[in-house]
């Protein structure tokens, strides 16, 4: 087993299978995390190991007198090293644990570039604005013997249900989308289901994966759905959260029809907005629009005081935003003279 010291800090190297760290502990070490995120959860990074994982696995803990105080998820591909959870459906990403002493994070970069044979640089993705990591990356690169790169930015927006909730609760119900609820209710049968357990999600997920790859059949943007490694990693997700209560699966019926679905989560306080889809044949009646009033109410019934609309900048997020943050990939490669070996 591989170790390397950096002060008082020591990093091991962790069996994936066989951490030595309950998905407890892991995630007690999540909520210490500066900026902590559903996605680097014990049971969301489970759920991705086992639906797209690739490359190899490399896991290692920094300890400090003997406790673990961060975990860097990596795994390592063609030379590269990446956070584990790399996706299009996990918009969020960061070590786990307290890094804002730079002895811990340069520990762990530090490892894992020895871990590495022919180590190639560390490409980063998706390091929020809202976390510290950005800027303790690029002051760790130069002593480390790296360059420091933003490789890709994108836009965050969120609404703020504390401050703002008086705007939130006034667009969800605004007229224009209470005459479409109430066009669907005169209609037929109109029954909105909020779900949370994983066994309860399964059974709908066919119908969900079904509707969202009949809305984006263009070849020029496909369904993810499309690909059976995507539609695993949300059956996953409902078998490894299944029991947290975190997951957050909605499902809108018109005369026992599905016409909306969304599938995201709630973490510490925030209501991530994760992946929709309405009924293509309906679009002119805007069921979207329909489900975003549902989710903008289920997350104030419970008390989020952030609705997280994820990364993309789509008019619909624009509009109701209260606060823009960004996203970025950062990418970190040895500087000629390291490379050098000078």
């Amino acid at each position: 087993m591989a170790r390397a010291t950096a002060a008082r800090v020591e990093v091991r190297v962790l069996d994936p299978d066989a951490p030595g760290l309950s998905p407890a502990q892991w995630n007690r070490l999540v909520e210490r995390s500066a900026v902590p995120v559903g996605h680097m959860t014990w049971e969301f990074q489970r759920a991705w190991w086992e639906s797209l994982g690739r490359g190899e696995p490399l896991l290692l803990a920094a300890e400090r007198d003997g406790e673990v105080v961060a975990i860097a998820p990596f795994y390592v591909d063609y030379g590269m090293v990446t956070f584990a959870g790399t996706c299009f459906e996990f918009d969020y990403l960061d070590f786990v644990g307290d890094v804002s002493d730079p002895v811990v994070l340069e520990a762990l970069l530090g490892c894992a570039r020895e871990c590495v044979s022919e180590f190639v640089g560390f490409e980063l993705y998706f390091v929020s604005d809202r976390s510290p990591t950005g800027r303790a990356l690029r002051e760790a690169a130069p002593r480390l013997g790296l360059s420091c790169h933003i490789e890709d930015d994108m836009l965050a927006p969120e609404l703020d249900l504390v401050t703002d909730r008086a705007a939130a609760v006034a667009f969800a119900n605004r007229k224009s989308v209470l005459k479409l609820e109430r066009f669907f209710a005169r209609g037929g049968d109109l029954q909105v289901q909020h779900l949370s357990e994983g066994d309860e999600i399964l059974p709908h997920l066919p119908a969900f994966f079904e509707q969202h790859t009949a809305r984006h059949s263009d070849e020029s943007n496909p369904s993810r759905f499309f690909k059976p490694k995507a539609r695993r990693l949300f059956e996953q997700l409902a078998v490894c959260a299944g029991k947290t209560g975190r997951l957050r699966f909605v499902r809108i019926d018109w005369d026992g029809r599905p016409i909306a679905f969304h599938y995201g989560h709630s973490y510490a306080g925030r209501y991530f907005f994760g992946v929709c889809s309405f009924d293509p044949a309906l679009a002119k009646r805007s069921p979207g629009k329909l489900l975003l009033r549902h989710l903008i109410l289920g997350a104030i019934d419970e008390g989020a005081h952030t609705f997280d609309f994820g990364t993309g900048d789509q008019e619909f997020k624009r509009e109701l935003a209260t606060r823009i943050t960004g996203v970025r990939t950062y990418g970190l490669y040895p500087t000629r003279r390291q490379a050098d070996g000078r």
